[in-house]
């Protein structure tokens, strides 16, 4: 993958999902930050709302699921990027989601070249 110089957060409780990003983006970015929920990156997001380029959020998660964390950072003034992953595969749910402003969803599995699509899109 081309070098974006970009700063990433992912969100995911699976390590296995966060290790697979990290390793698909970690040459060509210039931060790449993790939470294993989303109570730990809304702590963190609080005072650094807008400091990225981009949130990759998983959707089933415990103590805080991907809708609530998505939903407490609008109403904190969350203006980046967010990346859904999920394994939902019911479209009313994904649907609602991008009207409520994710930027797009990825479903679980993805591949190095979705997230590189995903990425390109973004940052063209």
């Amino acid at each position: 993958m081309r070098k974006i110089n970009e700063k990433i957060i992912s969100i995911d409780d699976s390590k296995s999902v966060q290790s697979f990003l990290k390793s698909c983006l970690e040459n060509c970015l210039e931060s790449y930050t993790t939470f294993p929920d989303g109570q730990k990156a809304v702590d963190h997001l609080k005072d650094n709302i807008n400091n990225y380029d981009l949130i990759f959020l998983d959707w089933e998660m415990p103590i805080k699921d991907g809708p609530t964390t998505f939903y407490e950072l609008k109403e904190l003034g969350l203006k980046t990027p967010v990346l859904m992953l999920t394994s939902k595969n019911d479209p009313k749910d994904i649907v609602k989601m991008i009207e409520a402003g994710v930027f797009d969803y990825l479903m679980k599995p993805f591949t190095q070249d979705i997230i590189e699509g995903k990425i390109n899109l973004l940052f063209p």
